[in-house]
């Protein structure tokens, strides 16, 4: 990712929230961070977000706008076969991460979405696994008669790697081709993303990639809800060159699924273990329930690394005498704590959603002064004080409307420092199909970009 400057100027007329700033724009201000701790968090979400992109949800269009606003090229790539409906996004940074000092390229690969994907999944016999081109890769994977000693893989995760990656399509070019020069790049970090079914073509992809001379120090792999791809053999022989990490969640039936249904299959990669949202009461194996758990994870380091959520101003200092109040500055913000009512069953998330509404809020803003008064007059005073033109209020409200399933609505109020009201605006959405923090997220979204429309 691209980690921003500490001073948060923003030169950009934004489409949508600055979310990836609000992720990492904070990390190189604290010289007691872990540095890698909050990369590995960051690199998370991320992907999390690519993942769920890929399926067709309500935060399709916020996970866009983030892509597209903070310097990531997005070519989406399709192609079909008897075998497999292969698609796959490609996310190319425009700077080089802060971190590492490489570009950013992150390609996430769908899950089992579509009945042709099911297909794919249920073919569970092993083909060999070897080779150094596309077409050995045929040829291996066609060997007739093998030994459990030697690299085997899933025929159908096997099948849908070689479709949407390494056969030509009508203008005679694979999917490979669009992310070789990347791949091959020293330069370069290639970073291989899926949930269930994408997840095991993305570990088949980097072994593959590998296996044709990539180093494996450019590429990385990232997975939630992942099967098991190939037996012992591969991943000694394969699976455990390329950087792997693996992401679980507590009732995920999906990611053993292979070991209980079919004999010699064994996962590779380093796995963390998710805990599930308990109110979140979507399937264990949705990429919502992983995204959840990496929003909350996230905000979680930040937490523990005592890293702020923005580059806050100090407020100014007043005399104990008599002085005259200095003029306002443009587009200071007096941000006051969020407001945050919910039903007792989401009760456990009401810190996530403050943290969140902290993390999301107030940009397109030139300064920010974190305030801690919840007293209407006392912000007003306080925002004076501080030479805030601005007064930033959010409240997050949550109603059940049946069983397990909220409204979750985000109202966002912006007043001068007289308190009167600049803008005022609601937006809200169900937990039908995400959770009631990522209903936060969306909320959270939906104003930042509506109010950038009409700055």
């Amino acid at each position: 990712m691209q980690i921003l400057k500490c001073a948060f100027k923003s030169k950009f007329i934004l489409k949508g929230v600055l979310v990836l700033s609000m992720l990492v724009n904070s990390v190189l201000c604290s010289a007691q961070a872990d540095v890698s701790k909050v990369q590995h968090a960051t690199i998370q979400l991320f992907c999390a977000m690519g993942d769920m992109l890929v399926y067709n949800t309500q935060l399709n269009g916020e996970i866009r706008n983030v892509i597209s606003d903070f310097g990531y090229d997005t070519v989406v790539y399709n192609n079909k076969s008897s075998k497999a409906n292969a698609k796959f996004f490609l996310f190319r940074s425009r700077e080089p991460d802060e971190f590492i000092n490489r570009h950013i390229n992150i390609i996430a690969i769908p899950g089992t979405e579509k009945m042709k994907d099911v297909e794919v999944d249920l073919r569970v016999g092993k083909v060999l696994f070897a080779g150094s081109t596309p077409a050995e890769f045929v040829e291996y994977a066609n060997t007739k008669e093998t030994k459990s000693t030697q690299p085997l893989v899933h025929s159908g995760f096997n099948d849908y790697t070689q479709t949407a990656f390494f056969t030509p399509d009508k203008d005679g070019t694979m999917g490979m081709d669009k992310m070789w020069d990347i791949a091959a790049d020293k330069n370069e970090h290639l970073i291989l993303t899926g949930h269930s079914l994408g997840g095991a073509v993305a570990v088949l992809l980097g072994s593959r990639l590998q296996c044709m001379g990539v180093s494996p120090k450019n590429l990385e792999v990232v997975t939630f809800g992942a099967p098991a791809v190939g037996n012992q053999a591969f991943v000694d022989e394969y699976g455990s060159k390329v950087k792997h990490t693996r992401y679980t969640m507590s009732g995920d039936p999906v990611h053993s699924m292979l070991q209980m249904l079919k004999a010699g299959y064994v996962q590779s990669g380093e796995e963390i273990k998710c805990k599930r949202n308990d109110n979140s009461h979507r399937f264990s194996h949705s990429m919502s329930e992983y995204l959840d758990y990496s929003i909350r994870n996230y905000l979680d380091v930040l937490q523990q690394e005592n890293i702020p959520y923005h580059d806050y101003v100090e407020p100014a200092k007043q005399t104990t005498g008599f002085s005259i109040r200095s003029k306002a500055v443009k587009d200071r913000l007096y941000m006051a704590p969020a407001v945050v009512k919910l039903p007792d069953d989401l009760l456990n998330d009401e810190g996530y959603m403050s943290r969140l509404t902290e993390l999301l809020g107030g940009h397109g803003f030139t300064e920010l002064v974190k305030g801690t008064e919840t007293d209407s007059d006392k912000q007003i005073k306080a925002a004076q004080a501080a030479n805030c033109d601005r007064i930033y209020k959010i409240a997050v409200d949550g109603k059940i409307i049946k069983k397990n399933v909220y409204q979750i609505s985000v109202n966002e109020e912006i007043t001068d420092n007289y308190g009167n009201i600049v803008s005022t605006q609601t937006c809200g959405t169900t937990t039908d199909n995400i959770s009631p923090i990522e209903a936060v997220f969306y909320g959270m979204s939906r104003c930042a970009a509506s109010r950038q429309m009409f700055r």
